[in-house]
């Protein structure tokens, strides 16, 4: 029995015979479906998609932005994984950022405030993207259509406009005062007379967003490959606009990136799935780690939604945050025990704690050192992170011969930097406000550290066949919306749209933050137990959860089921 009325809603379920795709907007999905029934496979499809992506959704990516692709390759059966993080300029330092007061926060990760927000807004805030050449690597690794007929929607997006919706009228609303800090901002997303962008209404035909100048940079990238926007003229602009407004990202920063890449990732079994992610700097091994922690434990038996199932998936991914918290980062200048932290053993030792009848907001990290193989000597210990959030956007694609990929992409904040470099349409991320502005932590801003996003990119092979790609967009809240719809499919027998429009939870401390959606008996023992729960409501305008999109194949029917977050735009389009 319900006590009060609830939001409610869900999407159709997509289903296809010759593969389907993902997307955060349904323009880009369009891309990547063009396509597909262009000829094109799914690494042509995911490239069509990250480019179409930051051109109709440019406050969350684009190609000033940064991204993890995961993929796997159906002719050769190998798991491959490309690292779009963007390292910090060579002439980066803390000195450069001026500290506000001791009690002044600011920012997603509510780092010390800085003078005039340097480290979240402006020109000091960039981080070198990698979209660009993470997306020009899986093309020419995997690609099977040339280059410009796979940005082809992108480019036709960016120079022929198109029509503003409701989702991204509203995101230019709220962002509006950061992006009028800077002329260049200003002429691209606003109105001529210098008012916003609107969407249309029963009187009016909603306005178009026509960016000529970010066309002109898709074609060089389309004509040249990486190398059109990290050197050549794309790269000039951006150093020179730089260099004239107090920044330190130059042309050698940019002249020198390279996207890091795994190949043959190591699989994480979970209950005859292989899970395959990103092994580093990102949401990937705090997943596994919850599902680890979960797996002597049958969900299925409980039941979805019930109270004991519930709060085993809470203390799970508490105990997976906490660890994260603690000692995840970049492992090229700390020692990282991200293997200790997936193994089996060390998820064992951490389950012992779970009591089943009795919520546990105290728990506090293990050592998973001892859990390390060939770890360093003297390495131990680690560092508290200040809880913070980005905001990112994700696409899969699964075409027909079963190549899968999974990618997302993030500017940092909503709009990143909120600077446009001037004549390029390029708005760059604001990857430094992942970074302590303080000194003396292993996470203070420094010359080349890498970022540690949220983003959780995943695919699922059963029995080493593809099976599942799935991603979200949320910030930390990514990392419990994976996991609980891995759960929810691998366990509760769910698809897609089914696992991702189902009510979740995201406990990372004391407090969980559940789904207003779950029933009244739910909430009841969860309180019985003692949990600390806070209610929060997704709404179109509000997404406080995640907002995952996912695509699986049915191994005995061969059919493709694809699933979006029913708040939003976000599409599953089959081929």
């Amino acid at each position: 029995m319900s006590k009060k009325s609830v939001i409610n809603i869900t999407k159709s379920e997509v289903v296809s015979t010759r593969g389907a795709v993902g997307a955060m907007h349904p323009l880009a999905a369009e891309a990547g479906v063009e396509v597909l029934r262009q000829g094109g496979n799914a690494f042509d499809a995911a490239v069509a998609i990250g480019f179409a992506i930051g051109v109709v959704e440019p406050f969350n990516s684009g190609v000033g932005a940064i991204a993890v692709l995961v993929a796997h390759d159906a002719k050769t059966g190998r798991n491959h994984v490309i690292d779009g993080t963007g390292p910090l300029p060579a002439a980066i330092s803390p000195d450069l950022f001026e500290l506000a007061d001791q009690s002044e926060r600011s920012g997603v990760y509510q780092w010390r405030a800085t003078k005039n927000d340097a480290n979240n807004t402006g020109y000091l805030a960039s981080a070198v993207p990698g979209t660009p050449a993470a997306l020009c690597a899986a093309h020419e690794r995997w690609g099977r259509l040339p280059l410009a007929q796979v940005m082809a929607p992108a480019i036709r997006l960016a120079e022929e406009g198109w029509e503003l919706d409701w989702y991204v009228s509203h995101v230019f609303a709220m962002q509006s005062a950061r992006l009028r800090r800077f002329p260049e901002s200003i002429r691209t997303f606003f109105r001529p007379d210098g008012n916003l962008l609107v969407a249309g209404s029963y009187m009016e035909r909603p306005d178009r967003l026509i960016q000529k100048d970010l066309g002109r940079t898709l074609r060089l990238i389309a004509e040249k490959g990486a190398a059109g926007f990290y050197t050549g003229e794309t790269a000039q602009k951006i150093a020179d606009d730089m260099k004239a407004n107090g920044g330190v990202l130059t042309y050698d920063d940019l002249a020198a990136y390279k996207p890091r890449f795994y190949d043959d990732v190591p699989l994480n079994d979970y209950h005859g799935y292989q899970i395959v992610q990103s092994p580093h700097n990102n949401g990937g091994p705090t997943v596994v780690e919850a599902l680890n922690i979960l797996e002597n434990d049958y969900l299925a038996d409980y039941g979805y939604g019930t109270a004991t199932a519930t709060h085993l998936v809470i203390e799970a991914q508490r105990r997976a945050f906490i660890d994260r918290f603690r000692y995840l980062g970049d492992p090229e200048f700390a020692p990282v025990p991200s293997e200790g932290m997936i193994s089996k053993a060390y998820a064992a030792a951490r389950r012992e704690s779970i009591d089943p009848l009795r919520a546990t907001p105290e728990v506090e990290p293990l050592d998973p050192w001892p859990f390390q193989p060939n770890a360093p000597a003297g390495a131990g210990g680690g560092r508290v992170s200040i809880n913070g959030d980005g905001l990112t956007t994700h696409f899969n694609v699964i075409d027909a011969e079963h190549n899968m990929v999974s990618c997302t992409s993030t500017l940092g904040a909503h709009f990143g930097s909120a600077v446009v470099a001037k004549d390029t349409g390029v708005l760059l991320n604001n990857g430094v406000m992942w970074f302590d502005p303080e000194p003396g932590s292993i996470v203070t801003i420094g010359p080349g550290k890498r970022i540690m996003t949220a983003g959780t990119p995943t695919l699922v092979l059963k029995e080493g066949a593809p099976f599942m790609a799935i991603g979200a967009p949320g910030g930390r809240r990514v990392i419990s919306a994976i996991f609980q719809c891995l759960v929810n499919v691998l366990d509760h027998g769910m698809r897609p749209q089914q696992a991702i429009a189902s009510p979740r939870v995201h406990a990372e401390n004391a407090t969980v933050e559940i789904d207003s959606r779950f029933s009244e008996a739910a909430f009841e023992g969860l309180r019985r137990r003692g949990h600390n729960l806070l209610i929060r409501e997704e709404t179109a305008a509000q997404s406080v959860l995640a907002r995952p999109n996912g695509i699986m194949i049915d191994p005995e029917t061969g059919l493709f089921y694809g699933g979006a977050t029913p708040f939003g735009p976000a599409t599953a389009m089959g081929v």
